[in-house]
């Protein structure tokens, strides 16, 4: 049996001190997503508060979203190349030091123009430094928990998300606009700044991960290590597998959140814009609610049912507004679609943790990101332009539809009890 030390210095993680080391990571999970969520807010309402002009407005959250379709294998790469912990420290500070110079603009008054070509620039710099937090915090956790103990600590992580994204920083960032737009800034500025400095108390907990994996096997073949993570993935069957379903399932969740604000604002549902963000909330409470049960599901039913019921409640979700224009089943429908993501996320992370060496793990996540994240476009795009041919109702069906079939390559991947085979 290892010691303590030899445990950490080979980045398998010591279960007595366990405990206290994911409280660190958790601690600065939660205050970096609690920023996250102030930015989200932060971005669109500054942007309204600068210019008049909605196309320069949109253009400014299309800068914060740009990053997570075309970075993430490049950011899986970095990820494995370097040490995890410093990492996830220097882009918190990095994302730290953007709001304060956008904070440094507004508080001198540096005029409308110029703050918002500095907006545009630091949401830039907000989405990637969050894409490589969100990665290299992924590919850290089986280096801090013991395998067994995976979906507990991915449970607490993507509950906290949620909670802190949608339920805490978008209301929050709103206020602190409201109150002044420095505030908002500052106050995400400053919860960058705990988040690093929780992550500097992880010393001694994460390692060097993946110069042995960058070498080139016999043939050469890992020579182009940027598309590694998508090499890596596609010879794994049940984790390609997953990547595609995610795929189609995020360009139809995309394709009915395109809609959805017509449908129930504009359209026959007829709620107010508070009403809509109402409704939204339901589904950050349902990935709540989803996730917190999820390490005890899957211990007791195994990975293929609980994937599988996730599929059934975004079919339920995406289907539920073509055949209705009530809103009280449209908000159960959302709330369900909301737990079956959160458990969706607990247990496909938790697989993918335990398929993937360490040392692969940030290319492999990188390429899924890339993957699933480039159907949203896609989805979004497609459902425009059906809308405008047929109305919203053909949209709805349709991607409940599209989301039903993925069940056919999942009941045929994974096994009846839902264990997959891991790599040691």
């Amino acid at each position: 049996m290892l010691t303590p030390a030899a445990q950490r210095r080979s980045g398998r993680p010591d279960q007595r001190e366990g405990g206290r080391v994911f409280a660190r990571l958790w601690a600065a999970t939660a205050s970096a997503n609690l920023g996250d969520g102030l930015v989200m807010a932060l971005i669109p309402l500054l942007a309204v508060h600068l210019t008049a002009s909605s196309g320069l407005v949109a253009g400014a959250k299309l800068t914060h979203t740009l990053p997570w379709a075309v970075a993430p294998l490049l950011v899986g790469l970095l990820v494995d190349s370097m040490d995890r912990r410093r990492l996830i420290i220097f882009f918190h500070l990095f994302r730290a030091a953007a709001l304060s110079a956008l904070l440094a603009a507004l508080l001198l008054d540096a005029g409308a123009f110029f703050a918002l070509c500095l907006l545009y620039l630091v949401a830039l710099c907000l989405a990637v430094g969050e894409s490589v937090a969100d990665i290299a915090t992924t590919a850290l956790v089986p280096s801090v928990v013991p395998r067994h103990r995976l979906e507990w600590a991915n449970s607490w992580i993507r509950g906290t998300e949620s909670v802190l994204n949608e339920f805490v920083g978008l209301p929050l960032g709103g206020l602190l606009i409201a109150a002044g737009p420095a505030w908002a800034v500052g106050g995400a500025g400053g919860l960058y700044l705990v988040a690093a400095a929780a992550m500097v108390m992880l010393h001694g907990t994460s390692q060097r991960v993946a110069q042995a994996s960058h070498r080139p096997d016999a043939n050469g073949r890992d020579r182009h290590q940027l598309t590694a993570g998508v090499r890596l993935l596609w010879r794994n069957r049940p984790l390609r597998t997953l990547t595609l379903m995610s795929t189609v399932m995020a360009g139809c969740w995309s394709a009915w959140l395109a809609v959805l604000v017509v449908y129930t604002v504009q359209g026959p549902v007829g709620l107010s814009p508070a009403g809509y963000g109402l409704l939204l909330t339901a589904l950050g409470a349902g990935a709540v609610i989803g996730a917190a049960p999820a390490p005890r599901l899957a211990h007791a039913l195994g990975v293929r049912p609980i994937l599988a019921a996730d599929v059934v409640a975004c079919v339920v979700m995406l289907g539920t507004p073509a055949v209705s224009a009530d809103v009280a089943p449209i908000a159960c429908a959302t709330f369900l679609g909301g737990v079956g993501s959160g458990l969706w996320n607990v247990v496909v992370i938790s697989l993918r943790q335990r398929l993937v060496p360490h040392g692969q793990l940030g290319r492999v996540s990188g390429a899924i990101r890339s993957l699933g994240w480039g159907g949203m476009p896609l989805g979004a795009a497609l459902a425009a332009g059906l809308t405008e041919l047929t109305g919203p109702r053909p949209v709805f069906a349709t991607a409940a539809l599209l989301t039903a079939l993925t069940l056919i390559p999942l009941l045929r991947v994974l096994p009846p009890g839902g264990a997959v085979d891991e790599r040691p």
